[in-house]
């Protein structure tokens, strides 16, 4: 279980991009008050969905982008530094996507730790984003045990509801 410092409070950020992704992570912060730490900042890809994670902390617009929009990619890059730099989170936990695998990749250059939950919609393999992850997150966990038995990094402990 991971602890806070004795010297501050450990910050937990929680994100996921647009879609399915941050309908997955809506759920499982419906649970986070039973967290031994409640996320304290919040990282998405589109303004909709930070209005409605304003109401629960500080939080941050990385935008959207694909392994075929390089322009995109740089500037969600650039946004993501910036918010890695400003907030320093402690551990990031995410249900994924290309934009929060950025943020995830420059929170461990860091020192972050980073929780990989892979979409419930990669019933047969990893997400691109995820095989992206997969040996860099601190913890990665798949929704299904097929999957996880696919990958020796990969965990299996449910599906988010």
């Amino acid at each position: 279980m991971l602890k806070p410092r004795a010297s501050k409070k450990l910050k937990v950020c929680v994100g996921a991009s647009s879609g399915g992704h941050m309908t997955e992570l809506l759920g499982l912060l419906s649970t986070s008050e039973t967290w031994p730490v409640q996320p304290s900042v919040y990282v998405t890809t589109r303004e909709i969905w930070a209005q409605k994670l304003r109401q629960r902390g500080p939080t941050y617009v990385v935008g959207e982008c694909d392994r075929n929009k390089p322009i995109k990619m740089l500037m969600t890059f650039w946004k993501s530094l910036f918010f890695v730099i400003v907030e320093r989170p402690d551990v990031v936990i995410t249900t994924g996507s290309l934009p929060i695998a950025i943020v995830c990749v420059i929170a461990k250059f860091f020192g972050s730790k980073t929780v990989w939950i892979d979409s419930v919609a990669q019933l047969d393999d990893l997400s691109m984003s995820g095989r992206l992850m997969l040996n860099r997150a601190d913890l990665f966990l798949t929704q299904w045990p097929e999957v996880a038995e696919r990958y020796e990094a990969a965990r299996y402990v449910g599906e988010l509801q």
